[in-house]
């Protein structure tokens, strides 16, 4: 069936898809860098694709909403966030249906590390890079003293035993 409209100009920027029986229903990963790429267009892709194994995803568009049509995704293994100043703690509750996770990056995102105990259905978790606070009103982070990252890492240890915490790139 041909497609139309909105869909028509988004399947064909996408792989030059012209036919709704084109459409994939599952891919192996999807990247974006410093595009456009924002909640809509995850909408509209993720209504279609049902099955990815790795998103990774930085500085582009997306806030809460996107993350919210990504948490439908089955088999979604890696997921990559990065720099996303408007995905925040709202973003908890869908983040957490993805149970198939090994490899979650909220770095840079309004989601820090005293958030994270809120996962608690992510079990599979290997690896975890995260911020340790927000970003203020300039775009700067201010650090956290080391004991007070020690205490909120030692309590992920027990909600994801086995996941290496990398808190602003530093291993814990």
């Amino acid at each position: 069936m041909k497609l139309k409209g909105v869909d028509k100009n988004f399947w064909w920027n996408f792989g030059h898809i012209t036919d709704s029986r084109q459409i994939p229903t599952e891919l192996l990963g999807f990247t974006s860098i410093d595009s456009e790429i924002d909640d809509e267009y995850l909408a509209i892709l993720f209504s279609a694709v049902k099955t990815i194994g790795s998103i990774y995803l930085k500085e582009t568009q997306i806030t809460d909403e996107g993350v919210k049509s990504l948490s439908s995704v089955g088999q979604l293994r890696h997921l990559t966030v990065m720099k996303h100043p408007g995905i925040s703690r709202e973003s908890l509750p869908y983040l957490n249906q993805l149970t198939d996770l090994e490899y979650l990056d909220v770095w840079r995102t309004g989601i820090i590390l005293e958030d994270l105990r809120e996962l608690s259905q992510l079990q599979k978790l290997k690896e975890l890079y995260v911020s340790a606070t927000k970003a203020d009103e300039d775009g700067n982070y201010a650090e956290m003293e080391r004991e007070k990252i020690l205490e909120h890492v030692i309590e992920l240890e027990d909600l994801f035993p086995g996941c290496a915490v990398y808190v602003d790139f530093d291993r814990y």
